[in-house]
């Protein structure tokens, strides 16, 4: 009887947990929130270890906590318990591509596309790592569905810009790059694209305006610093360039080689 009720209380925490489970990292607002989770899912695994979609919750936690190693594990024991979890792939996907191992990362959301082909984060994040790897005719075709599947998605749209500007498409980069910034204005990367284009492309005013317009979001970003600093050099500004140019000298790289809702998450519970 003893063990029955103990059967039926696991069944019942893996329900709620796939119920409460969060769409990948995203879902966690503040550090704390993701540490809490975290805590969480250790009692529960501790309590019932044999039920894989804990270790996938637990992944999401280590994962927003930036522990890619931790989260790595623990998507691969939840996969081991139970091959059909099918948010430990995209997870383990997302922190093997973070981590360098990028061919393994698009084999695992390649598993993730097979079993849900209508999901554009899905092919956002696949064209993103195959960015990393310079396929780029593979990525604009993921980045292309991205936005079929879903035209509001920002940054499928500004993943799509870097490919064509890559190409040196840069009208059809700014477009792209502009759709991302009409879609979310607080998307500061793709300000820093499309100021990039128009400075490309002869423009330095109006790259001046966009840049600026994107350091109104994150006054410390260092490569739209920096990318200041060249247009201010354009025009013929050589003091202000070279004073923000001292100034960036001390502030961190900057981590943009994809949209992270976690990275923000994170600096919201550390400092801003």
């Amino acid at each position: 009887m003893k063990r029955s009720r103990l059967a039926a209380s696991i069944t019942i925490l893996a329900a709620l947990a796939l119920v409460l489970a969060p769409v990948g990292s995203a879902a966690f607002q503040t550090r704390e929130e993701a540490l809490a989770a975290l805590q969480q899912y250790n009692r529960m695994i501790e309590a019932a270890p044999g039920v894989a979609v804990f270790y996938t919750q637990r992944g999401d936690a280590y994962y927003a906590l930036n522990d890619l190693y931790a989260a790595m594990e623990n998507y691969t024991a939840a996969i081991k318990l139970d091959d059909r979890q099918d948010q430990a792939f995209f997870g383990r996907g997302m922190a093997l591509g973070r981590m360098g191992l990028v061919d393994e990362a698009i084999a695992d959301l390649d598993v993730f596309i097979k079993r849900h082909p209508n999901s554009s984060v899905a092919y956002t994040k696949r064209g993103v790592r195959n960015i990393w790897r310079n396929n780029l005719a593979e990525a604009e075709r993921d980045l292309t569905r991205a936005i079929e599947l879903d035209p509001n998605n920002a940054e499928a749209h500004d993943d799509l810009g870097v490919v064509h500007a890559k190409h040196n498409r840069l009208g059809l980069a700014a477009r792209h790059f502009s759709t991302a910034i009409r879609l979310d204005p607080g998307y500061q990367k793709a300000y820093h694209n499309l100021a990039i284009c128009f400075h490309l492309r002869g423009q330095p005013r109006e790259a001046l305006e966009i840049v600026d317009a994107g350091l109104l979001l994150d006054p410390d970003s260092r490569d739209s610093l920096l990318l200041k600093s060249t247009i201010l050099e354009a025009l013929g500004r050589t003091e202000e360039a070279k004073r923000l140019v001292e100034r960036v000298e001390f502030l961190p790289e900057s981590n943009w080689s994809e949209r992270s809702e976690v990275e923000v998450s994170t600096k919201q519970g550390e400092s801003k």
